[in-house]
């Protein structure tokens, strides 16, 4: 296309926006629009690298929060530039713009300066008398309340400050739900019920419930509570460590998921007739940096099933360790009272492409499925 005898020239946006479970308030400067948290990074370009090129850019945050009864977007900062005359290709980083620091340097050889004209006409912000509740919960917590947040940028461009046109643009939403807890759900319980939860694996699966957390990793740790040497749980949890087993770690990786396999190496092995303690942390990114939230401690105990019946209550090992990675809604609905598989009890050889396999290595075989690590391509039932 050719207008007034040149090429119609296109910017183009390539980058990314950066997201983080929690956004605090103190990251950022409202006067300026300053912040040293990364939030956006993105490359203008001219996308057939003809310079120069007139250029302009605009960005808005948009927000809604049920909670606080924001139904509908509501626009919580807007901002656009001026036009401004493109050389080369330039990076826009949130952390270089702001009302006192408007110059940026493109990529050329040597670089040029570039002023991205900003003033505070060009800035809209919302009213504070319009939203008391917001700005309530932003003060008392010091953070973003949960909620949806869009993310919008787009590039005007052409070949004179006055005559430019829509020639390319991104939206983004970032969902915010702050986590609030961890529940630990299985195996074991208080301390002072060990009798009650018990275990007939070494190999434990562990599991728990945390709220959805963009980005954030789980850690666990498993420690023998020894009675005479621990008061407490957290005397047992904070002394010598069964897993990690590297004593200068204090927590192990448990990736993403809310279960975990104790591992069959690289972990002190569990023993029959001893009580063990055990914990998860969960660390999250935000803006202020890495932040933990560490849930209670459980305690259980191994029973040797040829110590004597198990209770009434109890399962047979592989039965249990399903029932620790399906839940117990799951696990009833299968093997629960009038279900289909109402007193099944495993029985025969397990094997695994033809060499057979232990209770351990099955019980770890399940935590695998459950976390995605394999694959179920096909099932076959023999009578």
């Amino acid at each position: 296309m050719l207008i007034s005898g040149l090429w119609a020239q296109s910017v183009k946006l390539q980058g990314q926006i950066f997201e983080y479970t929690t956004y605090y308030v103190s990251s950022f400067n409202i006067q300026t629009g300053a912040s040293d948290v990364q939030l956006f990074r993105y490359q203008l370009y001219e996308e057939t690298n003809t310079y120069p090129v007139w250029t302009k850019i605009w960005f808005r945050a948009s927000m809604v929060s049920p909670s606080l009864g924001i139904t509908e977007p509501m626009t919580i900062v807007e901002v656009g530039s001026q036009p401004f005359q493109l050389q080369a290709p330039l990076i826009i980083d949130n952390r270089d713009i702001s009302l006192d620091n408007q110059v940026l340097y493109d990529l050329a050889t040597p670089p040029n300066a570039i002023v991205i004209p900003v003033s505070s006409q060009n800035i809209t912000i919302i009213n504070p008398a319009e939203f008391d509740q917001l700005l309530s919960s932003i003060m008392t917590s010091g953070r973003l309340p949960d909620g949806e947040y869009t993310v919008e940028i787009k590039v005007y461009s052409g070949n004179s400050e006055t005559d430019l046109s829509l020639t390319d643009e991104q939206s983004h939403t970032i969902t915010i739900r702050t986590p609030t807890g961890i529940t630990l759900e299985s195996p074991g319980g208080a301390l002072a019920d060990t009798s009650q939860n018990v275990l007939y694996t070494l190999y434990p699966v562990f599991n728990w419930y945390s709220q959805p957390c963009l980005g954030c990793e789980n850690y666990i740790r498993v420690a023998e509570f020894i009675p005479g040497v621990h008061a407490t749980p957290d005397e047992a949890i904070e002394d010598e460590l069964s897993l990690p087993f590297n004593p200068n770690q204090e927590w192990e990786p448990a990736g993403t998921f809310s279960t975990y396999q104790y591992p069959l190496s690289g972990a002190r092995p569990l023993e029959h007739g001893h009580v063990y303690v055990w914990q998860i942390k969960q660390l999250m990114v935000t803006t202020a940096g890495a932040e933990e939230i560490v849930s209670p401690i459980f305690a259980f105990k191994i029973v040797s099933p040829t110590a004597g019946a198990p209770p009434a209550a109890g399962l047979e090992p592989v039965l249990q360790a399903l029932q620790q990675a399906l839940g117990e809604g799951q696990f009833n609905a299968l093997f629960g009272d009038n279900s289909t598989l109402e007193g099944y009890l495993p029985n025969g050889e397990v094997t695994l492409n033809g060499v057979p396999v232990d209770e351990q290595t099955l019980s770890y075989i399940i935590n695998e499925i459950i976390n995605q690590n394999l694959v179920i391509s096909d099932v076959e039932v023999e009578e």
